[in-house]
């Protein structure tokens, strides 16, 4: 009986030579290949070069124009970062843009128009970015005076994100816009929920206030030596 393994070497020196006389006689080809993949690569990181200057670009240009709002604090001042968040709506450093053009927008007092710009940073934020935005959202809205949306935007980000870190905040602006919207029973109820599942933090103490009434104003004591001279003056 023969030992099937006696034939394996040559077998594989027969692939091996055949490779190598495969490759000698077409030289030309396999030097066209190489070259065409070193070109390739070399395209492919031209693009990256490019790609990165050019998001490189977007962030300096990003960073002069929050500077230009910082420096200035009026309306002009926020043309440039009005632009850009514009420009590259879709881009990270347009939705960054967005969101601070908004964040200007709501410290100014300009609601109406800081609203468009969290929802435009919105339709291309990541999920963690898009929960801080829905949270700024929230409170400027408040700000607008339409609590019930307020209340209802609260819900909504409780809903999706019911584990994330800032829920203590939105649960604290679901309670103001329940308060200012005249549903205080239902306000009371969330500040308590608030003052039991967050003890000992600035949501609670701000509950507590909010749920402790306000020290009725002791009545001024009028003293005899007042008196006569209010009398003395009517003379």
């Amino acid at each position: 009986m023969k030992n099937n393994t006696q034939n394996q070497e040559p077998e594989q020196n027969g692939i091996i030579d055949n490779l190598a006389k495969w490759l000698k006689e077409n030289k030309k080809i396999v030097t066209a290949v190489a070259v065409t993949v070193v070109i390739i690569g070399g395209i492919f990181t031209i693009v990256d070069n490019l790609r990165d200057k050019a998001y490189q670009n977007q962030w300096s240009n990003l960073f002069m124009a929050e500077m230009a709002v910082a420096n200035g604090g009026d309306e002009t001042s926020y043309a440039p970062l009005e632009d850009f968040a514009n420009k590259y709506k879709t881009k990270p450093a347009g939705v960054y843009a967005s969101f601070v053009l908004g964040t200007a927008l709501t410290q100014q007092g300009e609601y109406l128009k800081a609203e468009i710009f969290y929802k435009q940073a919105l339709e291309n934020a990541n999920d963690e970015f898009a929960a801080m935005i829905t949270n700024a959202l929230i409170a400027n809205t408040l700000e607008l005076g339409d609590f019930e949306r307020a209340v209802t935007l609260a819900d909504d980000f409780m809903n999706n994100n019911p584990t994330h870190f800032s829920i203590p905040q939105v649960k604290l602006y679901k309670a103001f816009g329940l308060e200012l919207s005249g549903n205080t029973e239902d306000a009371k109820k969330e500040y308590k929920a608030i003052e039991e599942d967050y003890p000992q933090t600035y949501y609670a103490a701000i509950a507590n206030a909010k749920l402790t009434p306000a020290p009725k104003a002791e009545p001024k004591k009028t003293t005899a030596k007042k008196v006569n001279a209010k009398a003395k003056g009517t003379k």
